[in-house]
């Protein structure tokens, strides 16, 4: 059976090292966070497909739930003593086979949760786009990456919420894509007294994005997150 659906890997960090130094201590962690994980995928409507000691795989039926689930989660095993995990959702079309699942929006999921760092939930940009509008839920632009077996880079936001760890994008350097070159087109603001020139003035943003996404070696940023500040004044260098 195919469907839409969120996916979610999770990995808690040194856990390997952990059991080494103290096994104790590690199996501990590991019960915090699965009981953490079947609380919080149960109360956001999710499923548990696989738990495996320090990773799991859930999926949800909105990316919204999916992501509000993540903080849940993570907001509860960084109270002292703090477990460092990593968190990676995106939304995709996968295959149900019994308790699996796969397609390429598993892969995708599985590569944004290696990129994560500890204590940080990172999301797709496909993901970003169906939360964008929950005024509980900030996100913050990290860069286009490149995952193996993933045709083009991919945009990756990392979820800006209390206790959560939001990385400086250099941190990421060297996994990151550098385009030659890359721009951004910010919305044309509409200076008439007559409001239906608004359409005017979005189109023209459109008209550019579209002409310069043809460019050859031209990364453009989408539609999406240029339109994100429409109406707002943000400081140019904060963009």
């Amino acid at each position: 059976m195919r469907q839409l659906a969120a996916i979610m890997f999770s990995d808690m960090c040194g856990y390997t090292a952990l059991v080494q130094e103290n096994e104790q201590l590690a199996k501990h962690n590991r019960l915090r966070v699965k009981e953490a994980l079947e609380k919080y995928v149960a109360l956001y409507h999710g499923k548990i497909l696989q738990n495996y000691g320090d990773g799991s795989l859930s999926m949800f039926n909105s990316a919204v739930e999916g992501v509000n689930c993540a903080v849940q989660i993570q907001q509860s095993i960084r109270q002292e003593p703090c477990i460092d995990l990593r968190i990676g959702i995106h939304t995709g079309d996968i295959s149900i086979e019994e308790e699996s699942i796969y397609g390429n929006g598993v892969n995708l999921a599985s590569r944004i949760e290696s990129l994560a760092v500890p204590g940080s939930i990172f999301i797709s940009e496909k993901v970003f786009d169906e939360i964008k509008n929950q005024q509980n839920l900030q996100a913050r632009e990290m860069g286009f990456f490149e995952f193996k077996n993933v045709s083009k880079p991919v945009c990756i936001y990392a979820i800006d919420k209390s206790d959560l760890v939001v990385p400086a994008r250099n941190s990421l350097k060297g996994k990151t894509k550098h385009p030659t070159n890359r721009l951004a087109v910010l919305p044309f603001v509409n200076m008439s007294s007559d409001p239906d020139n608004e359409y005017f003035s979005d189109g023209i943003t459109e008209e550019l994005l579209n002409a310069l996404t043809r460019v050859h070696g031209l990364q453009v940023t989408s539609r999406t997150s240029a339109f994100a500040f429409k109406g707002k004044n943000d400081d140019i260098r904060d963009i």
